[in-house]
């Protein structure tokens, strides 16, 4: 036996499912311990239950695959904006090649960078 979609959505709705598609979604990034999978430009589906918690589906996009350098257990190069550095580095008060370090640890992630910082105790605040 076959559902079709106007079906399945109504099930879904039965069982307390909410479907919903995330608007403008430039990019999806997951971070594992031995690589970074980007996904450009994807459709993202939030899959909402009762208890509250939310699932996502990411269909769809340009796959980009970054794994470690060989040999060196490096993770490659990561390309921070100049102007996240400038930022981290008046919000936290260092100079700009800590801040694109911190950036860097953080893989790309402000508020991780900050706490980076913090956490080396070279925040100025």
């Amino acid at each position: 036996m076959t559902l079709s979609n106007r079906e399945a959505l109504r099930a879904m709705k039965r069982l307390g499912i909410s479907l919903n598609e995330v608007p403008n979604v430039e990019k999806v990034i997951i971070q594992a311990q031995d690589e970074i999978i980007e996904i450009d430009h994807p459709k993202v589906l939030e899959i909402g239950g009762k208890v509250g918690e939310a699932g996502f589906q990411v269909l769809g996009g340009e796959v980009t695959r970054k794994g470690k350098e060989e040999g060196e257990g490096k993770q490659a190069e990561i390309q921070v904006p100049e102007d996240d550095v400038e930022f981290v580095a008046s919000q936290a008060g260092v100079d700009k090649e800590k801040a694109r370090q911190a950036l860097i640890k953080a893989h790309g992630d402000i508020a991780g960078a900050l706490m980076e910082l913090k956490k080396r105790g070279q925040v100025k605040l």
